[in-house]
């Protein structure tokens, strides 16, 4: 079943709009991309899997669509992800910080003396898990070996990590 019509991608666009309302709204993402450039993404992402899909891949066409859209919008987060870790355009002025609420975040504020970076507002671990599983890569199973807890518990922390993140940069 290989659709090539624009009306089998329209189907999609509903779900993808859903999605990138979700993902622009990460402050690591927004940096970066807004909703119109992640719904572009997705737009070749589903034009592309359109004429990839093929029947005997043991998937049904729609849910390898929405795959697609969840997989290139996980791959985008990941790099920004690794892009603020490495701060790009992801610091904190602790002078910025005295102003109201909006003022705490921008990606183009002057760095001085007494900047930190994002990831100093997390704890040790948190900060490890963080790195570990951004930018080296790691799975929460070989992380959560060295801390001798579940994958499960690793997967918790990592999302409290970017609860944290996230609140304290809006």
């Amino acid at each position: 079943m290989n659709n090539n019509d624009s009306q089998a991608i329209e189907q999609f666009l509903p779900a993808a709009n859903k999605y990138c309302t979700l993902y622009a709204a990460k402050p690591h993402i927004a940096t970066h991309y807004d909703k119109d450039d992640l719904l572009s993404e997705v737009y070749l992402v589903l034009h592309k899997g359109n004429n990839e899909y093929k029947d005997d891949q043991g998937m049904k066409y729609t849910t390898y669509m929405i795959q697609r859209i969840k997989w290139r919008l996980m791959e985008l987060d990941r790099i920004c992800a690794k892009k603020a870790l490495k701060g790009d355009g992801m610091l904190l002025s602790l002078s910025s910080m005295e102003g109201s609420k909006s003022d705490t975040w921008h990606p183009s504020i002057e760095y001085d003396n007494d900047t930190l970076s994002l990831l100093d507002i997390l704890s040790e671990r948190d900060k490890d898990i963080i790195i570990r599983h951004t930018v080296n890569d790691e799975t929460f199973a070989s992380i959560a070996e060295s801390y001798n807890v579940s994958g499960m518990s690793v997967c918790k922390w990592h999302q409290n990590a970017l609860e944290t993140l996230k609140e304290r940069s809006v």
